[in-house]
């Protein structure tokens, strides 16, 4: 229980649980990439060496994370935020938006499972992913663009549209799951404890479907995002989050966060917004 990513095979199905329950599954550099590699390897094609067959090969993968939480965003927390070049500060955000695009690549539908907090750089997870459920009572956004950047990827724009997306990356506020579906960042949400049941209902009804036409049909509307310019958007992402990282609020809770911890940096900089609970849906 120690490895930060739980790999479970049941049939056609790849389950990834994200294993960091003491940090809320923060993510890193290195579990972005060994997610990346794990959808990848599960979209090989074995039949041509014999090793298994059709009926054997993964057909969906579904990434959930362990304990209360499914991602509660990038992880912070080893002292390198703030501390990069511009230049190097770049090139890394970069190379780690690349980590997300390769799940969007990745030829295989891959199902996010969301429960308790996706904020920040897990919603940058859950958006890569072809289908996202969630539970009703999650809390989904990024409130990191208060003082701390730009939201690194700008899935936001192709899934709820451009006032949705201003609405959220304009204040940091957060959503329930409950409107996160209602407004399309979510496909459906569920109750909490109907989650699990939910999303492996879908994943087994999706496996039935055979690899080719799973593969086609993600590569096609894929294919329709990238010519409404998600690439490029993803590359401009990455420069503007490195240039707002250089710009005082975000040196002032770098500062904060070194001296009085992250806990006390990320209170200062939510205070003002007081403490209303995300947005919900209304009658």
């Amino acid at each position: 229980m120690n490895d930060e990513l739980l790999v479970e095979r049941d049939g056609r199905i790849l389950w990834l649980t994200l294993n960091r329950p003491e940090v809320h599954n923060a993510i890193s550099i290195d579990l972005a990439e060994r997610l990346a590699s794990e959808i990848e390897s599960a979209s090989e094609d074995h039949s041509s060496d014999g090793s298994t067959g059709e009926d054997d090969d993964i057909r969906v993968v579904v990434i959930r994370g362990a304990g209360r939480s499914f991602c509660a965003g990038y992880d912070v927390g080893g002292g390198q935020y703030g501390s990069r070049g511009l230049g190097p500060d770049a090139r890394h955000l970069r190379r780690l938006s690349l980590r997300w695009d390769r799940v969007f690549r990745a030829p295989l539908p891959v199902i996010a499972q969301v429960h308790g907090h996706c904020l920040a750089g897990g919603t940058d997870l859950a958006q890569h992913c072809d289908l996202v459920v969630v539970a009703d009572d999650a809390t989904i956004g990024f409130p990191a663009v208060r003082s701390m950047g730009v939201s690194l990827t700008q899935m936001w724009l192709y899934n709820v549209g451009p006032q949705w997306a201003k609405r959220l990356l304009l204040t940091g506020d957060s959503i329930t799951g409950r409107l996160a579906a209602q407004i399309g960042f979510a496909l459906t949400s569920v109750p909490a404890d109907e989650l699990a049941g939910e999303v492996e209902r879908l994943a087994r009804r999706i496996a039935l479907v055979g690899r080719e036409m799973l593969i086609g049909n993600k590569y096609v509307i894929n294919h329709g995002l990238d010519l409404m310019g998600r690439t490029a958007l993803q590359e401009m992402a990455a420069v503007q989050d490195a240039m707002a990282h250089r710009s005082p609020p975000a040196a002032e809770f770098a500062a904060r966060a070194r001296t009085d911890g992250l806990r006390a940096a990320l209170r200062a900089r939510d205070e003002p917004f007081g403490d209303d609970g995300p947005l919900e849906v209304t009658p």
